[in-house]
């Protein structure tokens, strides 16, 4: 099934993750990514407050030059015992953040904010991610590739680093970068898409 957007979409990120998972929604959407300079953590009283104006500058952002689009927001933070950890920086904090996660549970938050006009939402998604004891070996091979540095936690569960996982609670897409089944069905009864009908695959 496949649905059709109501008016144009535009997609505030420059995730390729969340562009593909805004892709198998079916319709056609525009990436605008805000240029607005995110906010600092510690300007927060928690992660959740953190993530959710995170994903709410950059819908604004977008928005407010295209009124007459939906703009969808969205970012992800990887929590472990309160500690928000972001992109790392380089190799040192992303073997860090990866011993941090060892071994043990830590939380995937993912916000998203959408606008359209005077009209918008917000949502979030909270997954409890669990990690196998990582080798020092698998930590020093991984973070000597480019997979580690785009992507907060230093992981991406979609890619290699899914082989340091060993379950999950919760949203997969949402650690991935965007709660997409909870997100078309908040674009569905807001009327801003609609089920277009089914594509038949040879």
């Amino acid at each position: 099934m496949y649905f059709k957007a109501q008016q144009p979409v535009i997609l505030a990120s420059q995730s390729p993750r969340r562009s593909e998972l805004l892709e198998m929604l079916g319709f056609d959407f525009r990436v605008i990514p805000s240029k607005k300079e995110e906010p600092k953590p510690e300007q927060f009283q928690n992660a959740l407050n953190y993530v959710l104006n995170c994903a709410e500058v950059k819908a604004a952002d977008v928005a407010i030059k295209n009124p007459d689009a939906v703009v969808i927001g969205s970012d992800t933070v990887v929590v472990c015992d309160g500690e928000i950890l972001l992109k790392p920086e380089d190799k040192k904090q992303a073997i860090e953040y990866l011993h941090k996660l060892s071994g043990r549970s830590h939380e995937v938050i993912t916000a998203v904010s959408v606008k359209a006009g005077n009209s918008g939402m917000q949502f979030h998604e909270t997954t409890e991610v669990t990690f196998f004891d990582l080798p020092d070996s698998w930590i020093e091979a991984y973070t000597n590739t480019d997979d580690p540095y785009d992507k907060a936690g230093a992981y991406g569960i979609q890619t290699l680093s899914g082989l340091f996982v060993e379950k999950i609670n919760g949203d997969y897409n949402a650690v991935v970068g965007l709660p997409i089944a909870r997100l078309a069905r908040k674009l569905s009864d807001a009327g801003w898409i609609s089920l277009s009908g089914s594509r038949v695959e040879c």
